[in-house]
């Protein structure tokens, strides 16, 4: 059972779970969840709202037994700009400001990540959306407790974007998209950058590469062994290398980060060598 999630109190999770419904034949299944009907799809995709904040949605393995989470969600930046995103959740510091606990993560799934990230891409463009961004994030955010593996899909990034239908209408085929893609047995994970992960965004766009969670330049001087250790096994697939972004990290944050990725087995690529 794959399950996609929205939120009462999530404004573009609305207009998402409003095209779900329209274009891809979601009926009503006679159930709830907190009061809000379960929508079904086959005998295995539900689509589930949540009177909670997405974010803080560690609960839903008390009511789901589910393969993975997919959550249609709002994207806020002060920018404005529209964009259309994809991202893996997680507390890579000791502050916890939006969800989940420090120093903690979710499993992520580098297969679902990256073929939403090229799914958004193909819809932006197919719907001429010219003017929105799309990007793959860093990890970020709550929930970070579950121990099914999820990502978050996002339409930003105010307001007026997050009614926006057919910046909505890209985001429900990318989470479809994740619905239907099987996992796939290895990804890599990221370090180094912005929170925009452009590096990374090339490597998954061109190279076909699978990417789970990411740490950015900001979060790697206080990064610890025991979170990159959950980098690696806080994910549905095998991972065995990591990709520095070489340009995106200085000179004592590689010293910081090489031996322990060193130490944890892992091989250590660069990202311009792919």
């Amino acid at each position: 059972m794959r399950i996609l999630v929205t939120s009462v109190k999530d404004i573009a999770s609305q207009t998402i779970k409003k095209v779900l419904i329209e274009d891809h034949g979601f009926s009503e299944s006679g159930e709830s969840f907190e009061g809000n009907p379960i929508y079904t799809l086959g005998n295995s995709v539900k689509l589930i709202t949540t009177t909670r904040e997405m974010i803080e949605s560690n609960h839903l393995e008390q009511h789901f037994n589910a393969e993975v989470f997919v959550f249609c969600s709002r994207h806020k930046a002060q920018s404005g700009k529209p964009a259309l995103l994809v991202h893996s959740t997680g507390n890579l510091g000791e502050e916890a400001l939006f969800g989940g606990k420090p120093q903690e993560l979710s499993v992520s799934t580098g297969s679902l990540v990256s073929v939403a990230l090229r799914a958004l891409l193909h819809e932006r463009d197919s719907r001429n959306l010219e003017e929105f961004d799309v990007t793959m994030e860093v990890t970020h955010h709550g929930p970070t407790s579950l121990g099914t593996p999820l990502l978050f899909v996002e339409l930003g990034s105010d307001e007026i974007f997050w009614r926006h239908k057919e910046g909505a209408r890209s985001v429900a085929a990318a989470a479809m998209a994740c619905i239907k893609e099987p996992f796939n047995e290895d990804s890599m994970i990221g370090f180094g950058g912005n929170h925009y992960a452009s590096k990374f965004n090339r490597l998954v766009i061109e190279k076909n590469l699978r990417i789970g969670h990411i740490a950015p330049k900001h979060a790697l001087d206080g990064l610890t062994e025991d979170v990159v250790l959950q980098m690696i096994q806080r994910s549905r697939e095998t991972t065995k290398s990591a990709v520095i972004d070489w340009k995106g990290t200085n000179s004592q944050q590689k010293a910081h980060i090489l031996p322990i990725l060193e130490k944890l087995g892992l091989e250590v690529v660069r990202a311009r060598n792919l």
